[in-house]
């Protein structure tokens, strides 16, 4: 930096440029002395305001100087000491729009602004001004430019080239035109045949076909051209040539919004009245006077340019009919015959019009242009098209004439031009596209950037030859100044294997593509080619780093335009017709390959001029692609530019606007950047930047000097001074003629001068001061005494006189105002005595009618106030009895309600089922006692081996066999019977229990609607009842007088009765509410179902146990057949998956051994081919699964609002509840492809009213089975976290605090809603443990930041510590564990018993067998629905699970032991088992006195997933997040 190179920039009053976002560049001065190491700086900007600049930590690069005052609008930016982007902005603008300069010097390079405005500085006089100066003579000009390449043609015998460039509306086409005019003045013609006037002459004719209006500027140059202007041996002008390039083809057929077509379309419509052009037809023309004038005088001169170009009249007149043909080819309607062909309506008007203007059939027009021709080796096929390709081949061939047409047209005109005698030399300028990048970019931007990258490469490399060569004549030591060298960009685009070649190899395909040809670029270069790149969420678009920008190209229509072909048959009509300028324009016999039209849409067309061919040259001369025909006549540009001497025009569009001098910095300093000249001032500022003369430099710093130091040798002198003044040597080099400065030094030389004169001046003022301040006080001195002298005798004289008057006009005064005062008097009196007349008398009638109306006020108020205290009386009444009402009835319901909860209670239905417990206590006693033969009698037969069973069953022992079958089949019976009691209860406490939640959920939910609506009630009536008493009180105050509002008045009384009344009312409101409350809690329990039990006596007991286990049995059946119909969907559905997974193997199989046979190219393809058929087939069977769930959805919308309604109509009528099918669905948001960020630090910004939304739509609607497979694990806790950290990096405590604290209670709120949910649970756990692991990783702690990256370590927090929130979060965790293990527990409850204690797969649990014993199926375990893989199944998915949710590992293994603990308690003791099973009557809790708390730790678990690396899915609707 300049800055730390000056002793000034370490103290106050130094300036500076800082960024700023609306002025790009803001000026600022120093308040404060820098010191090295401190982080900001203290400024004071222009309009006073005091702020602190902070530097970066990384470079702690200082901002830039401002240069001084005396440099400020230099006409040249190299002079400035200072050479960076606010200096040249700054002289610009100040240039620009302080003094109305549009030229400004940047070395070699001219830099004109667009001024919007016609200036008085191109005339004769202002030309013949600059012949024969030199360029830094003058101010800077675009004619210092032509003189100077005219002079140096003369003087080098050398060519000259003048590069005009700039973007859409910066003034090229003026300032080549105004150039090559300087040219026709100054040099005149060799001939008689006034070859400058034809030379200005063109410029109509390629205006009026080659320029239209756009949104950018309204004489818009939509081709490029190179004239060579030539001159004779006395450099008089003899000829000229124009070569064009990039013609705008499409605009023939397609506009965008507020643009239009070429000039010469509107001029022949504004002239279509005339006699000349009625054969036309064109018709009427919607186009107000002033164009119709203007289209008339320019086509006139059309006519008269026309002549100079050597086109004669017949052919005048063949060029119009051919472009009103255009205009009537456009405005053919092609219809739809069908699907695959359409059809041209009979007769139809415009077509034939263009057929008679054309000379061409009518018949054969209108088939070609809706059929197309096949050929194949052995035969021709004729086939119909659809109506959109017609419509695209109709385009195509409008486009093409014009092309033909506008080549014809600048052959005709270079004929004109071309010169009579040998050429000696020539001066060529271009007028040439700018730089361009849009939203969307194709292949016209693709050429044109392409270019403009030539031309920059060349532009570099004269820029540095100038520098060089300065160096070398001055004998000036120097280095290798680096540039940008933009050589590998082009070899990417024109190279072997480049861009072009790639896109001209795919066209020769025959099934050829752009998304294949996309490909290719791809696998070509996109791990070769630092500067080509992919997006990252498109296939079909490459991004190429040119000189000014990246720009991303999209491949669509590549191809196409390319090609640039048309229907051959049309072409075959055209050639036929009987015009001859219509067969002149075809007969060089082109060759298209492809019938198809253009694709339509895109934002330009491109056609570049081909060369001439020669005679006999091959076929495929005709063939070149469009590509190929602009890098060829590109490189023959080069060739030209380059054996010629440059001179560059750089225009700048000061605005969008077209204001005139106003200047826009950020699409100036836009324009520098793409331009090129502040690459030039970098060259520049890289070497010597300052340049002074020795006599100059002595001339400027003579002050600096002391007597002894002059010496006659001038560059002695300078050495001798700059040795003393500047230390440093390299900041300065000693030239032959010149002094060469280092950037700033030149400023510094300043400061010791305007220091050194500020002290001279100092001295003197103060000398000179004394000298005049002395003489102007003895001046007033002497002039004071004189006046004092005279003013005093004056005033004496004045003071007699004054005494004398004032004693006269006293005597006269006493007089005068005697006679006047008696007068008045006398008519007062007189006056006095009629006003007491009528004022007693006027008084009297009003004290009367005072009197009168008081009675009668008396006698309306007593009326009144009667009628108002009934009225309020009857009011109060009604209230009172309506308020006794409500809160009595409020008090029966809460006793109904008491009543109801006793009759459900536990203890009630205990008394109920007193007489069940002592028979159910009765049975089981007698089952103990059976229980132990019956062990005993098992046991011993068990253990008696094969051999010995026949003679223990032999008939002796036979009578034992009825009594052990009848004991057997009672146990099973009374086993069966306990069975189904212990079903029974569990069913139906699992029942309550749902039943229970379920109510309190839709509890949760009325209970929010209601209070919802009824607060917008009140709050609706309470605004209402407000707004009555303001438009109340504004009537009672602008009717009434002062008086009538104060307190006790009747319109006050009024007032506050019915403010009185609007309160009570809103109490009874109130307490509707309340009521309404009540209502809802009574119809939750009327809900839920209850019980009708039969009031029976002591001795109806039994027939009361006999209809419970009756209900029981068919509760129990109905569950088995339900269980069972799962079960055998499951097995088809498992079935089902079987099959396809082993056809999904055989097919592998078979692809397997097809791939092995192919050779490894086509082997990859064919994987890849085979992969992405896979997940299409998968994506399929995914939007079948989302179909069906948005039905279920709806459907469950549907059902719930019909809920709503009912619950709407059994509570109060006034409530209004809003279901849920009415609210407003979210819009799709489109599709955003992000960009690449440059520099993301893994934070993310949101504003404060958004973390309720954030809240919602991250933890509260969030669906845990889409985000465990479609996203990364942990990603709402790595948002969540990257949230934070950009809190705590601007250091926003309270948004810290709310953050968490609502990300805390969400995820409670979460748990507490759907904590019966064993995902939802899994997956805040492993959620909630990422988060606290991330705050512990990224909290600065040595402990924690082991395992960190230095990429990680620079994110850690910076300005919060946040230890209390871990240990809460800690907590938070713990809960969530222990929620966790109870839903698991809930959910294996009911399947240990039934599935490993009922089963008999498990060994040793339900009975001790021999080995040698076949395993036979219990009757109870045929009838269960769980068995010991149902339950492992369920183990399985709680681990997958778990895993996809991204829960620790440890976490899990700690979950797995704390599982196994649950069933090892269920499964360890049988007998124990059996013998609770026979105990439990009350609980209906089975084997699960697992309630023991055990100890849980989370071990630190960091992560290696860099947070920059994290992204956002859409799915989220998280757009309001922004990436810092």
């Amino acid at each position: 930096m300049w800055f730390c190179e000056l002793h000034s920039c370490e103290h106050k009053f130094a300036r500076v440029w800082i960024p700023d976002a609306e002025e790009v560049w803001k000026s600022a001065e120093l308040t404060k002395n820098y010191k090295h190491g401190d982080s900001t700086l203290h400024l004071t900007l222009e309009d006073g305001l005091d702020i602190e600049h902070k530097l970066d930590d990384k470079t702690k690069n200082l901002p830039h100087l401002r240069n001084p005052d005396i440099l400020v609008g230099e006409n040249d930016l190299t002079a400035l000491s200072y050479l960076h982007e606010p200096a040249v902005l700054h002289n610009l603008k100040v240039r620009f729009t302080d003094s109305k300069l549009i030229y400004t010097y940047c070395g070699i390079v001219l830099v004109a602004i667009n001024p919007y405005e016609n200036l008085p500085i191109y005339g004769s006089d202002i030309i013949n001004a600059y012949s024969g100066q030199n360029m830094g003579d003058m101010d800077p000009h675009i004619f210092a430019v032509a003189e100077e390449a005219y002079k140096q043609m003369a003087r080098d015998e050398r060519n000259q080239s003048i590069i005009v460039s700039g973007e859409s509306g910066a003034g090229k086409t003026v300032s080549a035109k105004y150039a090559m005019r300087y040219f026709a003045t100054v040099s005149g013609a060799a001939t008689e045949a006034n070859v400058e006037e034809k030379v200005l002459a063109s410029n109509p004719i390629m205006e009026a076909i080659g320029n239209a209006k756009t949104t950018r500027n309204d004489n818009s140059s939509r081709f490029g051209k190179y004239i060579e202007i030539g001159f004779d041996k006395r450099y008089r002008i003899i000829g000229a040539n124009m070569r064009t390039y990039l013609l705008e083809k499409s605009r023939v057929v397609f506009q965008a919004d507020e643009e239009r077509n070429y000039h010469i379309f509107y001029q022949l419509c504004a002239s279509s009245h005339l006699p000349e052009f009625k054969n036309l037809k064109l018709g009427k023309t919607q186009t107000n006077t002033l164009h119709w004038m203007v289209g008339l005088l320019i086509l006139i001169v059309l006519f008269c340019v026309y002549l100079c170009s050597g086109i004669n009249e017949l052919n005048q007149k063949g060029l119009f009919q051919v472009l009103a043909a255009i205009l009537h080819l456009g405005n053919v309607e092609i219809k739809d015959r069908d699907s695959d062909s359409s059809i041209i309506p009979a007769n139809n008007r415009h077509l034939t019009v263009f057929c008679e203007l054309m000379g061409v059939t009518y018949q054969d027009m209108s088939h070609w242009l809706c059929h197309k021709k096949l050929k194949t080796a052995q035969e021709t096929y004729i086939k119909p098209i659809p109506r959109l390709q017609a419509s695209n081949a109709r385009d195509a061939l409008a486009k093409h004439i014009y092309a033909k047409v506008f080549n014809w047209i600048v052959d005709h005109v270079n004929k004109s031009l071309r010169a009579t005698v040998k050429q000696h030399s020539f001066i060529g300028v271009l007028d040439i596209y700018g730089f361009e990048t849009f939203e969307i970019n194709s292949f016209e931007q693709f050429c044109i950037n392409y270019a403009n990258e030539k031309l920059q490469q060349q532009f570099n490399m004269h820029v540095f030859k100038l520098e060089q060569e300065e160096y070398l004549k001055e004998q000036i030591p120097w280095t290798l100044i680096d540039f940008y060298d933009n050589q590998p960009c082009i070899n990417l685009i024109e190279a072997k294997m480049g861009v072009l070649d790639l896109l001209d190899e795919e066209c020769k395909m025959p099934k050829g593509s752009d998304d294949s040809w996309a490909q290719k670029l791809y696998n070509t270069h996109l791990k070769t080619c630092s500067l080509f790149e992919k997006p990252r969420m498109s296939n079909k678009a490459f991004i190429i780093q040119h000189f000014a920008d990246k720009v991303q190209y999209q491949c669509d229509g590549f191809l196409e335009k390319n090609k640039d072909t048309v229907n051959e048959e049309q072409i075959n009509v055209l050639k036929a017709s009987k015009l001859d300028l219509l067969v002149e324009l075809f007969q060089d016999g082109e060759k298209v390959t492809s019938p198809t039209g253009t694709a339509p849409g895109g934002r330009t067309r491109l056609s570049v001029k081909p060369k001439e061919i020669r005679p006999g040259a091959s076929s495929k001369e005709h063939k070149k692609t469009v590509g190929c025909q602009f890098r060829n006549s590109l490189a023959m540009l080069m060739e030209t530019l380059n054996a010629t001497t440059p001179h560059y025009v750089r225009c700048i569009k000061p605005n969008d606007l077209k204001f005139p001098f106003t200047f826009d910095p950020k699409r100036a300093v836009q324009q520098l950047r793409a331009c090129g000249v502040l690459e030039t001032i970098r060259i520049s500022a890289a070497g010597f930047p300052s340049r002074w003369t020795y006599q100059e430099f002595f001339s400027r710093y003579r002050v600096l000097m002391k007597q002894k130091d002059v010496l006659s040798d001038r560059r002695l002198t300078c050495r001798n001074v700059l040795e003393k003044l500047v230390q440093d040597q390299d900041k300065y080099q000693f030239g032959k003629t010149k002094i060469f400065f280092r950037a700033g030094q030149v400023a510094y030389l300043e400061k010791l001068r305007a220091d050194k004169l500020r002290k001279a001046c100092v001295r003197i003022q103060k000398t000179i001061r004394c000298w005049l301040v002395r003489k102007k006080y003895l001046r007033k001195k002497h002039a004071a005494i004189t006046i004092q002298r005279y003013t005093r005798g004056h005033q004496a004289r004045c003071l007699v006189k004054y005494m004398r008057q004032t004693l006269a006009a006293i005597t006269i005064q006493k007089f005068q105002r005697m006679c006047v005062q008696r007068k008045l008097y006398l008519q007062k009196q007189a006056a006095a005595l009629v006003m007491q007349t009528i004022l007693r008398a006027y008084m009297a009638r009003q004290k009367y009618q005072g009197l009168l109306r008081n009675h009668k006020a008396v006698f309306i108020q007593k009326h009144v106030r009667g009628w108002l205290a009934r009225q309020r009386y009857k009011r109060s009444l009604r209230a009172i009895v309506y308020l006794q009402c409500c809160i009595r009835r409020m008090k029966a319901k809460k006793e109904l309600k008491k009543l109801k909860i006793e009759a459900r209670s536990v203890e009630h239905f205990k008394k109920l089922n007193v007489g069940m417990e002592n028979k159910i206590m009765q049975l089981q006693r007698k089952i103990d006692d059976m229980f132990p033969t019956r062990a005993e009698l098992v046991f011993f037969l068990l253990s008696l081996p094969l051999s010995l069973l026949p003679s223990v069953l032999s008939p002796p022992h036979l009578h034992l066999l009825p009594l052990s079958e009848k004991m057997t089949r009672a146990l099973a019976e009374e086993t069966q019977q306990l069975e189904s009691d212990l079903n029974e209860e569990r069913s139906r406490y699992q029942n309550l229990l749902t039943e229970h939640l379920r109510l309190e959920e839709r509890y949760d939910d009325l209970k929010e609607e209601i209070t919802l609506s009824v607060r917008q009630e009140l709050d609706s009536e309470n605004k209402k009842l407000k707004h009555d008493l303001t438009a109340m009180r504004q009537s009672l105050l602008g009717n009434a007088g002062a008086g009538a509002g104060a307190p006790g008045s009747p319109p006050y009384k009024v007032l506050m009765d019915q403010l009185n009344s609007s309160c009570e009312e809103l109490e009874v409101r109130k307490e509707e509410v309340l009521i309404l409350r009540s209502q809802l809690v009574s119809q939750k329990e009327a809900i839920s179902p209850t019980a009708d039990f039969h009031r029976l006596n002591e001795d109806g007991e039994l027939w009361l146990v006999y209809e419970g286990l009756k209900e029981t049995n068919r509760l129990l059946e109905g569950q088995m057949q339900q269980q069972r119909r799962s079960y055998d969907n499951e097995v088809e559905v498992l079935r089902g998956e079987l099959q396809s997974v082993k056809e999904e193997n055989n097919r592998q199989q078979q692809l397997l051994a097809q791939n092995l046979q192919l050779p490894p190219e086509a082997r990859i393809e064919a994987s890849l081919q085979h992969e992405i058929t896979r997940l299409t087939n998968e994506n399929l069977d995914l939007m079948e699964q989302l179909e069906k769930q948005d039905k279920t959805i709806r459907k469950l919308k549907k059902q719930l609002k019909v809920f709503s309604k009912k619950i709407g109509e059994m509570g109060a009528g006034q409530v209004e509840t809003i279901s849920p099918g009415q609210m407003v669905e979210e819009t799709v948001r489109p599709v955003n492809i992000p960009r690449r960020e440059k520099d993301f630090q893994g934070m993310l910004e949101y504003k404060k009213e958004d973390e309720l939304k954030l809240v919602k739509n991250l933890i509260l609607e969030l669906k845990p089975r889409g985000v465990a497979v479609n996203l990364i694990p942990g990603l709402p806790a790595y948002i969540l976290f990257m949230c934070l950290r950009h809190a705590d990096y601007v250091n926003d405590d309270q948004k810290v605090r709310t953050l968490l604290t609502s990300t805390i209670n969400s995820i409670k709120k979460i748990l507490k809603k759907r904590g019966d949910d064993f995902e939802t649970v899994s997956f805040w756990l492993s959620n909630t443990c990422r988060f606290l692991h991330c705050l512990k990783q990224y909290s600065g702690d040595e402990s924690f930041m082991k395992h960190n990256t230095p990429k990680q370590n620079d994110h850690c927090l910076s300005n919060f510590d946040l230890a209390e929130y871990r240990q809460v979060l800690s907590d938070l965790a713990i809960q969530i564990y222990q929620q966790l293990i109870k839903c698991m527990e809930n959910i294996l409850q009911p399947m240990i018993v039934s599935g490993m204690l009922e089963h008999e797969t498990i060994q040793g649990v339900s009975g001790v067998k021999p080995t040698g014993l076949r395993k036979r199926t219990s009757s109870i375990a045929d009838e269960g629905t769980y068995t010991l893989e149902t339950i492992l199944r369920q183990l399985s998915a709680f681990h997958s699970t778990m895993c996809q949710h991204g829960t620790d590992p440890e976490l899990i293994k700690q979950v797995r032991v704390r599982v196994c603990v649950c069933v090892c308690v269920h499964v360890s003791d049988p007998v124990c088992v059996h013998t609770r099973l026979r105990d439990r009557c009350e609980t209906p809790q089975l084997l699960m006195d697992t309630k023991i708390i055990y100890p849980v730790t989370f071990p630190f678990n960091p992560s290696s997933l860099a947070l920059e690396t994290i992204q956002i899915p859409g799915s989220l609707n998280l757009a309001f997040l922004t990436r810092v």
